[in-house]
């Protein structure tokens, strides 16, 4: 009787107890609530008119206040490196990893995702890649770790490990057939620089087995012939480009036509320029088709191609060719001076508007790249470069 007696005295207490407990709890619930969504709301606002300074502090005072939120940190973060903040970014991750809050090791792996990110931007590649080799064994993000590795081996030119981690990172839905050609023709590429041919050679064969259309692995093996004086191999040899992509033939075809020279064969090597521009009109052939023409062909030959490539593409650049190709039938000295200013005119015009466009980030360039300097894709960039 006395312990029933107690129980009934005792269950009321637990009930208030718990109410009054409950009333603290939805106190400080309400009090952040109203505190912390009009700072986040606020660093929306300030993101949406682009001034991400505010941006960063307003996310930064609620960060501190809770530290326990994670994914706001890791926003954060990702602020700090889009300003460029990249110090901060590295504190901010290097403190949540080594914090007394019990993450999961998901949750950690996350941070020092975050982290070989910022590293990498800071330009502490050797962090970077330590950083990111520890996560290469996690489930969730090894993937990403790979594909950071492979960027940075390709910024250090490291292709030896450019390859392997791209045959790690392969798959049925994405081979990295092209990535691997031309991670080869790069190291061909260096050894052809050290007089290696048979180790280019090597390199080649290896680039042409992974992806049969690499056009480089053909230009490059036509340029160890020629460096071996094999003539007619490299022509040969760039002469496969035709088929493999037809818009890599500006790059090789003045070239070509100094290995049909070496030999002998000069009729053939103008025979070659006027088939091409024939064939391909689209093409910008013009620098090397003038300059053979008008020193190996008749002044009338040379003005025919000048006129089809001005009908199939008209540039500023055919023009002042065409001026530059009649200017010889010109008697008056003024009427010579008058061509010759026209002619440099429309040759600086057509140097301003003449560019190397990248089909996948749209970077342009005066110069030729195999691998885009923006985006890092390879072979993005067309060959036949635009012009005025």
């Amino acid at each position: 009787m006395d312990i029933l007696v107690i129980w009934l005295l005792i269950t009321p207490l637990f009930f208030a107890f718990g109410w009054i407990a409950g009333r603290i709890d939805m106190k400080v619930v309400l009090k952040q609530a109203k505190r912390l969504p009009q700072r986040i709301f606020d660093s929306v606002d300030a993101l949406v008119d682009n001034k991400t300074g505010i941006a960063s502090d307003e996310l930064k005072q609620v960060v501190e206040q809770e530290p326990q939120l994670v994914e706001l940190q890791f926003s954060l973060g990702r602020l700090y490196r889009k300003r460029g903040e990249n110090d901060l970014a590295i504190k901010l991750h290097t403190k949540l990893l080594t914090s007394q809050y019990v993450f999961s090791n998901e949750t950690k792996d996350k941070i020092r995702l975050e982290l070989a990110q910022d590293f990498q931007k800071a330009g502490l590649i050797d962090r970077s890649e330590s950083t990111l080799l520890k996560l290469l064994n996690s489930e969730m993000y090894g993937h990403q770790a790979l594909e950071m590795l492979l960027l940075i081996y390709q910024q250090d030119k490291n292709w030896i490990e450019a390859i392997d981690t791209a045959k790690k990172l392969a798959s049925s839905d994405f081979s990295f057939h092209t990535e691997l050609a031309q991670f080869n023709c790069e190291l061909a590429q260096e050894a052809i620089i050290k007089s290696s041919y048979d180790k280019a050679k090597e390199f080649v064969t290896t680039a042409l087995d992974t992806n049969r259309k690499c056009v480089r692995a053909n230009i490059l093996l036509g340029e160890v012939y020629f460096n071996q004086e094999d003539y007619t191999s490299a022509i040969q040899t760039w002469q496969q480009i035709e088929k493999q992509s037809y818009q890599y033939l500006p790059l090789v075809l003045d070239k070509m036509f100094d290995a049909y020279l070496r030999i002998n064969k000069v009729k053939e090597g103008l025979t070659l320029i006027k088939g091409y521009a024939t064939l391909f009109p689209q093409l910008n052939l013009h620098d090397v088709a003038y300059q053979k023409l008008a020193n190996y062909d008749t002044p009338e030959a040379t003005v025919e191609y000048l006129r089809n490539s001005l009908i199939h593409r008209p540039s500023a650049k055919v023009a002042a060719l065409i001026i530059d190709a009649r200017a010889h039938i010109l008697e008056a000295q003024e009427s010579k001076s008058d061509a010759e200013r026209i002619k440099n005119l429309l040759l600086k015009y057509n140097d301003k508007l003449s560019y190397y466009h990248c089909g996948c980030c749209s970077f342009k360039s005066k110069t030729f790249f195999w691998q885009c300097p923006a985006c890092y894709s390879w072979e993005s960039i067309s060959p036949n470069n635009n012009e005025g």
